[in-house]
């Protein structure tokens, strides 16, 4: 009787456990051209209404959204007639949890009083709960509701920066990398109507009359679901038990990092361990004996 390699064992094992997660991510801008060509995000300004200006230019590292005092305007997953832009754009669950990832730089803000900001980040689950965040060039903070400033800290804008807007249960978590600058309570502006009641609104812009901004957008994408992605230790203890279980020899080991690597790669799974060190295996001459795969997106699905 033939029986499968144990490499392709664990690339059908890990390929099950990939399939399981359901994980939806959606890239809304690539940085490149304007964000309402990508039919995810429209762009809408009240500058006929306001006499105010604002002007949106393509630029090497995204867009560049330049406002004044005077008019609101920004990208947002509504038309300014209340419809969703694209009828694909995910439901936000709070209670899997969701994650904004957008990179930003404020070349200059200001605003009328100290409960307005120039740019703004806007974040609303299914249920129109969220939270929104005010940018100043100095300072990042929440929007309580009633529209006051809540928790805030003191950061520089002005510099390219990665940020990660995440939202569980009732808990929301900005990051810049891996540092955490803010975390709260969700908020429900339902009260306030239009644009605050709809669910999974998003919004980056000038929202407000009594400020402005010259900032440079850059790729934006979202993921839904976090609670189906595998936490690195599941995919780690996978295969760790294959491993033991089948006993295997140097030769199979070299067979199942190769096969690894090829699960990992091409599924993206979102983990990071040194292989080498888990198979016990020497490095050729010539290759690091600290060769080590870091993988940072969630497990796509086979097909």
């Amino acid at each position: 009787m033939r029986h499968l390699p144990y490499s392709r064992i664990l690339f059908f094992l890990l390929a099950l456990f990939c399939r399981s997660a359901s994980a939806e991510f959606v890239v809304l801008f690539d940085g490149s051209g304007l964000p309402a060509n990508q039919n995810w995000l429209s762009f809408a300004s009240n500058g006929v209404f306001t006499g105010g200006t604002a002007t949106q230019t393509p630029v090497a590292t995204g867009v560049r959204l330049q406002t004044d005092g005077a008019v609101s305007a920004g990208y947002g997953s509504y038309t300014p007639f209340s419809q969703l832009n694209n009828a694909a754009f995910p439901s936000l669950n709070r209670t899997s949890g969701f994650e904004l990832n957008f990179s930003l730089a404020l070349a200059s803000e200001g605003h009328a009083n100290n409960n307005r900001a120039g740019f703004s980040v806007t974040l609303l689950g299914s249920d129109a709960r969220g939270i929104e965040l005010g940018f100043w060039d100095t300072r990042i903070w929440a929007q309580e509701v009633g529209f006051t400033q809540s928790e805030a800290v003191n950061i520089v804008t002005t510099v390219p920066r990665d940020y990660r807007l995440r939202i569980e249960n009732d808990t929301y978590s900005l990051f810049s990398g891996a540092n955490q600058l803010l975390s709260g309570g969700v908020r429900n502006y339902a009260a306030f109507g239009l644009p605050y009641s709809l669910p999974n609104m998003l919004f980056l812009g000038d929202n407000t009359s009594s400020g402005a901004a010259d900032v440079t957008l850059g790729a934006i994408t979202l993921q839904s679901n976090l609670a189906a992605v595998p936490e690195p230790t599941s995919v780690l203890s996978l295969v760790v038990t294959v491993v033991l279980f089948f006993g295997l020899n140097r030769k199979r080991r070299l067979g199942l990092h190769s096969a690894i690597r090829r699960i990992v790669l091409s599924n993206n799974v979102d983990v990071g361990f040194r292989i080498n060190a888990l198979f016990h295996m020497h490095a050729p001459i010539g290759r690091s004996r600290q060769n080590r795969i870091s993988f940072h997106s969630s497990c796509n699905q086979i097909r």
